[in-house]
């Protein structure tokens, strides 16, 4: 299937400008007389980095959608300390257009580079940009954000990426923020194939009995997913602390075993597949295999923005992480 082609109609920037100024500017944008496509929007996405490299990363995913999750990016790169004494916002504005089932479309590209005291302030600064009646997507690429956040107050759902956490100890951030706002965990949308293929080596009648008698777990992966999958397998299972083991590696895997059984969900090298397995000593064994989509940076994006909701399952797994 061809992917939605997303380009751009019409762009303005400016330095050093104020609020008034890119409203003004984004109301005079989308005023021709003519435009090419229908305006949709489904949501308002709030990028914020402190990295341009993170930001250009999370835009190209979004582009990379095109029409499937059209929604006014917001896109703040923060600033803070390079020009504390120099507060200001540098902006550009870009209209979008894709397509969707033959319908031409437009929504609306902002960002803004936000220096000095201006960081303090983001939940005023993004609130008369926010699409009204329609969710409110605060999506942190860098780093989690504190408790007393001011973007907390302003969102409707947090977006945020456990792969990216660099310590096990950022996990129980993200149980604490679980508690202000429903957290959509991009890592946790990846994780699916291998969830879903273990849990389906316990079905059948053969392999069934198994799923009560696991004895010990290992998960190996990067620190973020491998202790959502731990803690995914410690709920599921009430396996204790003693017979969980995770391990740093590259790439997610999971294995159980129980007395006369084992089970796996492997990807194997670089290879994007991820290979399922079972085995009864002296009996039956299954197998599955699941592709994984390429690694674009939109990987998990549709996805995650199609679930907008909160997930006990995944509540769950993250405390059972952090749990001592």
């Amino acid at each position: 299937m061809a992917q939605p082609v997303t380009t751009t109609l019409s762009v303005w920037s400016e330095d050093g400008v104020r609020l008034g100024q890119v409203m003004r500017a984004l109301e005079d944008l989308r005023r021709p007389e003519v435009m090419p496509a229908t305006r949709t929007s489904v949501l308002t996405l709030v990028i914020v980095a402190s990295r341009r490299v993170s930001a250009v990363r999370a835009q190209s995913a979004v582009r990379e959608l095109g029409g499937r999750h059209p929604a006014r990016v917001l896109t703040l790169v923060l600033d803070e300390p390079a020009r504390e004494g120099a507060p200001g916002i540098d902006a550009e504005i870009r209209l979008l257009g894709s397509e969707a089932e033959g319908h031409g479309l437009w929504f609306e590209d902002i960002e803004l580079d936000v220096h000095g005291r201006v960081v303090r302030h983001l939940d005023s600064l993004i609130e008369p940009l926010t699409l009204s009646d329609l969710p409110v997507v605060v999506w942190f690429v860098d780093e989690l954000p504190a408790l007393d956040d001011p973007l907390l107050l302003a969102a409707d759902v947090l977006l945020v990426d456990a792969r990216e956490l660099d310590d096990a100890g950022a996990l129980a951030e993200l149980v604490s923020l679980c508690g202000r706002r429903p957290v959509v965990d991009l890592s946790w949308t990846r994780l699916r194939p291998w969830r879903e293929l273990l849990a389906g080596l316990f079905e059948g009648p053969a392999f069934r009995p198994f799923v009560s008698q696991v004895r010990r777990s290992a998960v190996a992966g990067r620190i973020g997913p491998r202790q959502l999958l731990d803690g995914w397998l410690a709920d599921r299972l009430e396996l204790p602390t003693s017979a969980r083991h995770v391990v740093d590696a590259d790439h997610v895997s999971m294995h159980l075993w129980c007395d006369g059984a084992s089970f796996s969900v492997v990807r194997e090298g670089d290879v994007r597949r991820v290979v399922a397995r079972a085995e009864i000593e002296g009996g039956a064994s299954a197998a599955a295999v699941v592709q994984l989509p390429e690694a674009t940076p939109a990987w998990g994006l549709a996805d995650a923005l199609a679930r907008l909701e909160l997930d006990p399952v995944y509540e769950r797994a993250l405390r059972r992480a952090v749990a001592p």
